[in-house]
């Protein structure tokens, strides 16, 4: 937009110019030839193509970027300040010259000086911005997006969002023109499923918690709940791991969506793209373009909506009073109450975690530090491992420059090689104990090879040839009940037949057959009681 913004700014200034030396009356030179002012405005810019897109929506890339950007934006105020008193000072050169023209006569048009054009510049306080107007088909669409993106774009973004590690990950907006959250406004704090971030100040709050006190106002208990998730979604693939090792199968009831998305309101105003329910016995359907597939109704698992029997997520979400538009998936439904407790990813799984112990088969699993002598190990490695792993495929993916693309790349490779240490020298992120951490890692580590490395150009390392991260996968996905909620059919489905504008004919790559890869036996019990070993033998020497 910067760059829109100069460009605008420039063409002003040539048209001023240019028609100021076509006309009959004012003969004067232009404030400047155009090739010296687009040379000097070009040096006191930069190269543009040198500036970085910003990922909007993304708080950790803001935070990093914030010294960046604050450099760029200083230049391009001060530039215009300076036109702006070039403009003031040619506008008072052409009044003494008519003046001195036109002596004794009553000047009844102040711009017959002036060469007439439909948007003239104002100077001094602002120089005029000429915006290019939206493309058409670029209407309405990651809590995850542009406005100047298509609306696959947009919807993606709300992806990006969505788990923060942004929950609900790829939903979709309803809003024609998202609204960008300002870098003034409240930042989310440390997401370790801590209750006190804030939600953004245009988002219906979903955040209310189910506690196990008897007067809470989502009290635990069993069968009251229902979780709406995806195998697709990041953020849904979480809580399903979490409701698994924890046992709570019994617990909370679970619905997942058909991971293809499809319009809803067809051939309306309010006609989005989101997630919908499996029809086992529906027909078949092509992607949103009208083009692919055709896709199944239903892949095993998408059953319909058990509560409503609606068509899709949004129909839910409309049903409980939502206004803000974000149909994201995970979310809990309070059957009781009939209405949404929460939809953020970090909260369901934190709840699953914490507030269902009463109910809980493994109720001594605690993924969470609090209790931990050293609590701010699982922070620390979130800071880390979130911004710049998690998330940065999806800044690969949505990189908008070679800069920003180089510059996500490169820290997603730092953060894959980091973690690729640690795991040799521990067995979990934080330590010996299995946490939060290594749960959103896995979910990452997953679906890598098979889309990432793929759809998202984070094509620098593969977990296939990483040991340490493979066998680390392997753990993972063979813990008790894990496995059933690894989908990577329809991972692969969601990826490649939900976004037509990036997949036109949503073609579904065969893959490098990861899953083959985890159900190999993993040796980590013998690794780390040889690592064991090896530090007794070092401390006794």
């Amino acid at each position: 937009q910067r760059r829109k913004e100069a460009e605008s700014l420039l063409q002003g200034y040539r048209m001023a110019a240019e028609e100021g030396n076509k006309s009959t009356e004012n003969k004067r030179a232009p404030l400047m030839p155009y090739a010296s002012f687009r040379t000097k405005y070009t040096e006191a810019m930069g190269d543009p193509d040198a500036v970085e897109d910003e990922d909007e929506g993304n708080d950790e890339e803001e935070e990093m970027d914030s010294n960046t950007e604050k450099e760029e934006t200083e230049q391009p105020t001060k530039e215009n300040r300076d036109i702006g008193k070039l403009n003031a000072r040619s506008a008072q050169e052409d009044a003494a010259e008519k003046e001195q023209r036109n002596v004794g006569k009553l000047d009844m048009n102040k711009s017959s000086a002036t060469p007439e054009r439909s948007s003239p510049p104002k100077p001094p306080e602002a120089p005029p911005v000429i915006m290019s107007p939206p493309k058409a088909e670029r209407s309405s669409s990651m809590n995850g997006a542009a406005a100047a993106a298509t609306p696959d774009e947009k919807q993606l973004k709300v992806d990006i969002q969505s788990d923060k590690d942004k929950s609900g990950f790829l939903a979709p907006s309803t809003r024609d023109t998202p609204k960008r959250r300002s870098k003034k406004s409240p930042r989310k704090t440390k997401d370790v499923g801590s209750p006190a971030r804030q939600p953004y100040p245009d988002q219906q709050e979903w955040r209310k918690f189910v506690q196990p006190d008897e007067g809470a106002e989502f009290p635990a208990a069993k069968g009251r709940y229902h979780l709406y998730a995806s195998y697709a979604c990041p953020g849904s693939h979480r809580a399903l791991i979490v409701r698994a090792l924890k046992g709570l199968q019994d617990t909370v009831s679970v619905s997942i969506v058909h991971p293809t998305w499809r319009l809803t309101r067809r051939g309306t105003p309010e006609e989005q793209r989101g997630w919908v329910f499996g029809q086992p016995h529906g027909d078949k359907f092509r992607n949103t373009a009208g083009r692919g597939g055709p896709f199944p109704s239903a892949y095993p698992g998408n059953l319909p909506d058990p509560v409503f029997g609606a068509y899709s997520v949004r129909d839910i979400y409309e049903k409980a009073g939502d206004t803000a538009g974000k149909y994201t998936v995970p979310f809990l439904w309070d059957l009781e109450k009939g209405t949404i407790v929460n939809n953020e990813s970090s909260d369901i799984a934190y709840m699953l975690n914490s507030s269902f112990n009463e109910f809980a088969e493994n109720a001594s699993l605690d993924l969470y530090t609090e209790d931990d002598p050293d609590p701010q190990k699982l922070t620390d490695v979130i800071e880390w491992l979130s911004p710049l792993m998690i998330h940065g495929v999806y800044r690969c993916g949505f990189a908008k420059s070679q800069a920003a693309y180089n510059k996500a790349i490169r820290e997603l490779t730092a953060a894959f090689d980091k973690a690729d240490d640690v795991l040799q020298k521990q067995r979990y992120l934080t330590g010996n104990t299995l946490t939060d951490a290594d749960i959103r890692l896995f979910v990452t580590l997953l679906r890598f090879d098979e889309v990432y490395a793929f759809y998202f150009r984070a094509n620098t390392r593969l977990v296939m040839l990483t040991p340490t991260l493979l066998n680390f996968c392997r753990e993972i996905y063979q813990m008790n009940g894990v496995a059933e909620t690894c989908n990577m059919e329809q991972i692969k489905a969601h990826f490649y037949s939900s976004h037509a504008e990036w997949n036109k004919f949503s073609i579904i790559p065969k893959g490098l057959g990861f899953m083959r890869l985890l159900r190999k036996p993993h040796n980590r019990d013998s690794v780390f009681e040889t690592i064991k070993e090896e530090k007794k033998i070092d401390l006794n020497q």
